[in-house]
């Protein structure tokens, strides 16, 4: 049972410590659970499953619990993807997870190049490494501040959403967790 024990710890590192300490000590309690109700290791290593697919539900949960972005969080949804999501997840976890934090920082940084463009031009300076061009029109200098910001809250409120579908996709990957009583 301590190999069992051991095995859901290592696929367990992408949770911080104390998560692992815990989730370690409530298999552990319901392992000697069972074993004072007559089972042997061997059936209760059975009840358990594979040491992987219980790790996975219970780091799928955890991951899943809150939507909230975290770079904490994003580095476990990379150990999710790599150990638990399978071949379609190996693919699209990433890409969906990484266009998300893209989509977000860009969010933030085109209203702060609209700022800067449009200060500069009060300034009398026009600096012509900030530009938005949509196929053939590029906005004047006055139009620029509005549509960044536009452009800019269209981008970050797109990014929540692909980082609220990369939780919503790991929770329905990790539903599978098996019931342990």
């Amino acid at each position: 049972m301590d190999d069992y024990l051991e095995k859901i710890e290592k696929y367990l590192k992408a949770m911080s410590a104390s998560e692992r300490i815990d989730i370690v000590k409530e298999i552990k309690s319901v392992m000697l659970e069972l074993q004072n109700n007559g089972l042997t290791s061997e059936q209760i290593i059975e009840r358990l499953g594979n040491p992987k697919e219980l790790a996975k539900a219970y780091l799928g949960e955890a991951i899943s619990k809150n939507s909230k972005f975290s770079w904490r969080k994003f580095g476990a949804v990379f150990a999710f993807c790599s150990s638990f999501a399978g071949v379609s997840g190996m693919f699209l976890l990433p890409i969906i997870s990484t266009l998300s934090i893209a989509l977000m920082i860009s969010g933030v940084i085109t209203p702060i190049g609209g700022i800067i463009k449009f200060v500069g031009y009060l300034m009398g300076y026009d600096i012509a490494g900030i530009t938005i061009e949509m196929g053939a029109f590029t906005p004047s200098p006055m139009q620029f501040l509005p549509i960044s910001i536009v452009v800019g809250v269209l981008m970050f409120w797109l990014g929540k959403v692909l980082w609220k579908l990369t939780i919503k996709y790991i929770h329905a990957i990790s539903q599978k967790k098996k019931t342990l009583y």
